[in-house]
This record gives C-alpha cells, structure tokens and sequence, in this order.
C-alpha cells in the first residue's frame, strides 16, 4: 500500500526578476491557484499546502488563500527550509512533494509515480539520469530526509533552496531510487518555468489556446508548442538561475552511491 504524500508549494510575491509572479493571472485566476490544483489532481497527495513567508510583502498572496479555501502555512522570507520544516512537523507524512510556485504546468502523474517509486524501496529521494527540462520544480523527497538536512546543514543555500545543497553533495547518506522516464519526456527544448515577462507571455498563450476549465494535460502541451513553433520560441533566450544550473549539472555529473532500487516511469 502506498503510503500518501503532502504537496508543499513554496511561493512568494517578492522574487526578484518577475515580482509578484506568482499572482499573476492565466486565464482569470492567478497562477498560484493554477499549480495549487494541479497538485490536487495527484491520486497519491493527500493534502496539499502552500508556504509562503509571514512579512508584509506576501499578505496579498495569504489573503487570496484564506479567500478561496486554499491551505497555507506563513513562516520565515529567507528560511525556506524551515517553513517545510514547521508544515511537516505539523503534517505527518512519509513523503512531501516540494512543488515551486513558478511551474504552473506540473505534471499530477508524473508526481504520482515518483511517490509510488520510494514508497516500493522506503526511499528517500529519486534520480533520474537524463530528466530533460518537462519536470522541473516537483520533487518527490522523504521526510526523513529533510529533517536530517535541517539538523545537519545551516547553509544559506539549504535554506533558501530547501536542503538541495546538502543532498546533492552527500548522495551516499541517502537511499536513492532511479527513474527511468520515456524518450518521449526527454526534451530539452521546452522551457516550463515562469521567471521572466517572456516566460509569462508564454504561459498565457499555452492557456489562452487549451484551457477548458480543467488542469491542462502537459501531453496536450507539447503537442500545441511542437505545432506552433512561434509560441514555443517566445521564452528560449531565457536562462535558469545560475544556481539551478549548478545543481542541474551536478545531478547530471554524479551517480548516487547508494541507489536502493529502480523504476519505469511509462508516461
């Protein structure tokens, strides 16, 4: 049986290249609303939680939430870590879903079959060897995991980036479970994040052309840009930030020494 997850969604108002993003509207609702019910749409998440900061500058995003039934924990601006911490704390699961507020197009199966994969191995966190750029921000990770992190590591970058830092570079501490996903869910060509007005103005074509009152299939995604070039082409000069691009290049580098398992992702 497979035990359920929370998924945590970490967002603020105040980041620093598009401010406010996260509220920003597709289609009528902002995209934080977007992401929240795409997490819903998960079979294997129980709960899912959005962690904000409790300063000033985020009340606008709290308010929205209490507004529209939507769950939210408020904790520390710049302690990211600590807000999973205090959520998971007062949730009690095996597994969180650590879900970024800037990729309203998330994939609810793909999230499954990472919660499905660890709880077959009692894993900790997964490894895919050639993840392409589709499923980027919505990491599967176990609990254990994170509290380990959190009583280990006081790196600014663990806790802005929510212990990454120390996972990555002690792989052996970890039971890791590899991923495999379909070729055809290898691109690199698509980017699904949201960081710049190009990024934003390309979300508002995908859901302009496709949203039918209803989370948006990503097959149905790739389909449209592969068709309208014009679209898919409107955020390519965009580039992660230097940091993501480190610790993409590090997962690409190192094999986990302490791989615990395997598993097919089919698509």
């Amino acid at each position: 049986m497979t035990d359920p997850a929370i998924a945590i969604i970490q967002a603020r108002l105040s980041s620093s290249r598009l401010p406010g993003k996260v509220m920003k509207t597709l289609v009528g609702q902002p995209m934080i609303w977007h992401i929240y019910k795409r997490a819903e749409q998960c079979r294997e998440v129980e709960k899912v939680m959005i962690a904000t900061s409790n300063d000033v500058s985020d009340d606008p995003l709290a308010e929205f939430c209490y507004r529209n039934h939507l769950n939210v924990y408020r904790g520390s601006l710049t302690n990211v870590l600590d807000r999973f911490i205090q959520v998971l704390q007062q949730n009690k699961y095996k597994y969180y879903v650590r879900i970024t507020g800037d990729c309203p197009l998330i994939h609810p199966d793909f999230i499954d079959n990472q919660i499905i994969a660890l709880n077959k191995f009692d894993g900790d966190s997964i490894w895919i060897p050639n993840p392409g750029t589709l499923f980027e921000g919505q990491g599967v990770h176990s609990s254990r995991s994170l509290f380990h992190i959190a009583e280990k590591s006081n790196h600014e970058l663990d806790l802005e980036h929510v212990g990454s830092e120390y996972l990555i570079n002690n792989l052996h501490l970890f039971r890791m479970v590899k991923l495999e996903i379909p070729s055809k869910l290898i691109i690199n060509d698509i980017r699904l994040t949201l960081d710049e007005k190009e990024d934003y103005l390309f979300f508002q074509e995908i859901y302009d052309a496709l949203w039918k009152e209803k989370p948006i299939d990503l097959l149905e995604v790739i389909s449209f840009l592969k068709n309208n070039p014009r679209v898919k082409n409107i955020n390519q000069d965009i580039e992660h930030r230097n940091y993501n691009i480190q610790i993409s290049e590090k997962k690409r580098k190192y094999k986990p020494p302490n791989l615990v398992g395997s598993y097919v992702y089919t698509g």
